[in-house]
């Protein structure tokens, strides 16, 4: 309870400063995890389904996003080799962190904690997304919006062709896990597709809008994020039409190898490879 009131007064602080235009911090780049768990409640435990590192760079107006994928066979602190989204439910946000930091060299200064249904929720607050949706993708989209039959609580029907599409939060949630079609390399695209539609939809919205929408979602998200940090951000949403935004994934293109270990399916990287490449993209340099 002390907890969820903590986050409602950070809310209404962030809200005020949004409104004001408030700029409390320094301009130094931020790496920031962004963490989706596969889980309705945030009193349940799960496993990461999605891990995205943003470097974000204010004074230089671009951002870097680099998706790192579940299925990523490698060392977790105190557990052992195995996929490295238990790494989260072995040990939340801290252990996550410790992972990617011991396999590949990369220093998280921020994390921040959503529940697919708080994503979904956030899509239909920003009045939806679009997405340019492929024959192939349409079909399973809709093979999964059948399937979800409303578990998590969010309307959203059928969408109807194929082309760019405004998405509603469940569908939007379900495209982001479509799979079945392609590999997680293409899966994580799509994730990527969603968070840069979402960032591209919030710069539509004038800073009253802004002002709720923080007022509104904050409490629902797990973040160690500042009031200073989450204000020194704001010209990365308010100015996303002239965002530069850079993608990639881990692990990198022949920097891996498909392995069956214990029954798993998994991607073993080759961490010294990964590591030059993710410092080199981070860095600007790739």
């Amino acid at each position: 309870m002390l907890i969820r009131h903590f986050r409602r007064l950070f809310a209404a602080m962030l809200a005020l400063a949004l409104l004001l235009g408030t700029a409390c911090a320094q301009t130094q780049a931020l790496n920031i995890l962004l963490i989706g768990v596969d889980t309705i409640r945030e009193e349940t435990n799960g496993r990461s389904d999605a891990m995205i590192l943003v470097r974000a760079d204010p004074e230089g107006g671009e951002a870097r996003m680099v998706s790192f994928l579940r299925d990523l066979y490698v060392a977790i602190p105190g557990v052992g080799k195995t996929r490295l989204n238990a790494a989260y439910y072995y040990g939340g946000e801290q252990l996550l962190k410790e992972t990617l930091q011991r396999n590949f060299g990369v220093e998280i200064d921020r994390t921040v904690t959503v529940h697919f249904s708080m994503l979904a929720e956030l899509v239909d607050q920003l009045g939806g997304v679009e997405i340019d949706v492929s024959p192939r993708e349409l079909a399973q989209l809709n093979n999964i919006l059948n399937d979800y039959n409303d578990s998590y609580g969010l309307s959203g029907g059928q969408v109807d062709q194929a082309g760019l599409q405004r998405l509603n939060g469940k569908q939007a949630l379900c495209y982001s896990r479509i799979r079945k079609i392609d590999s997680d390399f293409q899966r994580t695209s799509r994730q990527q597709a969603v968070i840069a539609a979402m960032l591209r939809q919030a710069q539509t919205l004038d800073r009253w809008q802004l002002f709720w929408l923080a007022l509104q979602n904050l409490p629902k998200v797990r973040t160690d994020l500042s009031l200073g940090d989450i204000t020194q951000l704001l010209p990365l949403v308010t100015n996303a039409q002239q965002l530069e935004l850079q993608t990639a994934r881990v692990p990198f293109d022949g920097a891996y190898a498909d392995e069956t270990i214990n029954g798993m399916m998994v991607l073993t990287p080759n961490l010294e490879r990964n590591r030059a490449k993710l410092h080199a993209f981070l860095n600007g340099k790739e």
